[in-house]
Formats: structure tokens, C-alpha cells, sequence
């Protein structure tokens, strides 16, 4: 098991997981707080060389070049495997327990908080590999995640060398018996997003339910919301009710809300200027899960 009290945030991005990264080390400085150690990170950043240096420097040239080389330095791979039915619920717990146990005991603090969007699919097993964590898991609306991701352009939208050598998001090919496996060479990038975000989403959903030290706050609550700061101060409340965990400073948190990490373009429209096409496609694929979140379709 994992000792040190740890805080886990995950989505399936472009929810703010690197904002909270950098609000916990906020309102718990006596933590090591971590935006994906495991990803190496070229956008968002001023010298993306120097941030490259800080990440080995952080995780070793060990894990973040040979590990990361051999993909035994990524969590998401762990959740992709899973989702898609290549590793059973051991393995990853093995996998978990090998990537993160030595990694984490070795950092400052009393306490571990790790934003990762490599988590989503792992949040069932996280009660039997850390001794007290406690998890977030973040939703956002699908029509503005896959609007945010069409204009983010990583999620299927990988080219060239990259797309080689980085993370790859699953696919319905990978899935026999899903209803989108024969189809998935002929859809548009937008309805392989609609797909992603209503499998990925129920998947996650559905393995945590189990898990008491694990909630889902809702993206538009907390940036958005009429009483966005109360919903805010819910969730650090709870991410910070371990023991061993001191108190978190929450004085500075008035404000935060206001920031903005990795905004992304403008040129794929919102949801009210799509095509009667595009509506009728996130309907039929997301519909469903749309309506268990509470997001109505209007």
C-alpha cells in the first residue's frame, strides 16, 4: 500500500486539472502537489525545454525516459487497458503500485495531490493501493468538451511524429461487439469525440461507483455556477478530510476562479450554431449519458 495520504483529480481533460494542481499547492503547502508527472507537457507552458528538464529532474531520467520509453510510466495506458478489456483488475493494481509507490515516497510533504487525467479508469482500485486517499472525478458537458476538444486539436487529432510517440486516446476498433467498431474508419473527428466522451465518461463513472472516497463535481458548478465558490470550497472540504492531512489554507482561494488555464480556440462554434447533422449525432451517441448527469438537451 501507498502511505502517504494522497489526493487524486481526474477527468477526460479540458476540465481544469492542471488549475487545481496549482490551487492545492495553494491551500496545502505543506504537500507536493503535481499537474500529470507522467505526461511530458508542451503547451501552456513558457520554455516547454525547461519544463521538460524539471519533469525528468522531478521523476528521474530513470522513469521519465526509459520507463516512459517502454510505457511503464503511464497511467493512462493503465486506464486505456482496462477500458478496453487487455488488463484485469490486478494488473492494474500491480501497475498503479509499481508507478507511483517509490515515486511518491520520496517527495516532500505530509501529503501527495496528483492532478492526472491517466486516473479515470483506475478509480476502483485506488482503495486497494493507497492507504487514505480520497478522489475527484470531473464532468463537463459534452457538447462544450467535445467543442473545447475540436478546437484543442490532441484528442484524434494527433499527426505526424507525434502521434507516434505520444498517448493516443482509445477507439472503437479497439472494442469489438460496440456499436461504433465497423463504423469508426468512416466517422467524422466530431462523432469519434461525441463517442469518446460518452464511453470514457460511463466507464468511469460505472467502476468507481463503488468507492466511497471518490465524488464527480460537475465542471459548469464550479467555474460557472451562481454559487461556484460554495461548490469549490464542497470539494477542497472534502479532498482534504484525511488524516493526516493539515489544514488547508483557504483564505487565498477567493478569485482563483477567475483564472484561466489552457483556454482554447474559438473556431469550432458552440453548440447553438451546429449543424442540424451535428445535433442529431450528439444526440444519438451522448444523449443517454447527457440525461443521467442532468445536462438537458434543449
Amino acid at each position: 500500500m501507498i502511505e502517504k495520504p494522497t489526493i487524486l483529480i481526474t477527468s477526460l481533460g479540458r476540465t481544469g486539472t492542471e488549475f487545481f494542481a496549482r490551487l492545492f499547492a495553494e491551500i496545502l503547502p505543506d504537500s507536493t502537489s503535481i499537474h500529470e508527472p507522467d505526461i511530458f507537457q508542451n503547451t501552456g507552458v513558457e520554455n516547454k525545454w525547461r519544463h521538460y528538464l524539471h519533469q525528468v529532474r522531478r521523476a528521474g531520467i530513470w522513469r521519465m525516459v526509459i520507463l516512459k520509453a517502454l510505457g511503464k510510466w503511464t497511467l493512462v495506458d493503465l486506464s486505456d487497458a482496462k477500458f478496453l478489456g487487455r488488463m484485469n483488475t490486478e494488473g492494474a493494481m500491480h501497475g498503479l503500485r509499481m508507478q507511483r509507490r517509490a515515486f511518491i515516497h520520496k517527495l516532500p510533504g505530509t501529503a501527495y495531490v496528483e492532478a492526472n487525467i491517466g486516473y479515470y479508469g483506475l478509480l476502483d482500485i485506488t482503495s486497494r493501493v493507497f492507504r487514505a486517499h480520497r478522489a475527484i472525478f470531473i464532468v463537463r458537458d459534452g457538447r462544450d468538451w467535445v467543442r473545447s476538444h475540436m478546437n484543442w486539436g490532441e484528442f484524434y487529432g494527433k499527426k505526424g511524429l507525434r502521434k507516434l510517440i505520444s498517448h493516443n486516446w482509445p477507439t472503437a476498433r479497439g472494442l469489438p461487439g460496440d456499436t461504433y467498431t465497423d463504423k469508426w474508419n468512416y466517422m467524422t473527428r466530431f462523432e469519434k469525440l461525441c463517442w469518446a466522451w460518452a464511453r470514457l465518461n460511463e466507464y468511469a463513472l460505472d467502476t468507481f461507483s463503488g468507492n466511497p472516497h471518490v465524488r464527480v463535481f460537475r465542471f459548469e458548478e464550479i467555474f460557472m455556477g451562481k454559487a461556484k465558490y460554495d461548490v469549490l470550497m464542497e470539494m477542497l472540504t472534502f479532498a482534504t478530510s484525511l488524516p493526516g492531512v493539515s489544514s488547508a489554507d483557504v483564505s487565498t482561494v477567493q478569485g482563483w476562479l477567475e483564472q484561466k488555464i489552457h483556454k482554447s480556440s474559438e473556431g469550432f462554434p458552440a453548440w447553438e450554431n451546429w449543424t442540424n447533422e451535428q445535433k442529431r449525432q450528439f444526440e444519438h451517441i451522448c444523449g443517454p449519458l447527457m440525461e443521467k448527469l442532468r445536462y438537458p438537451i434543449l
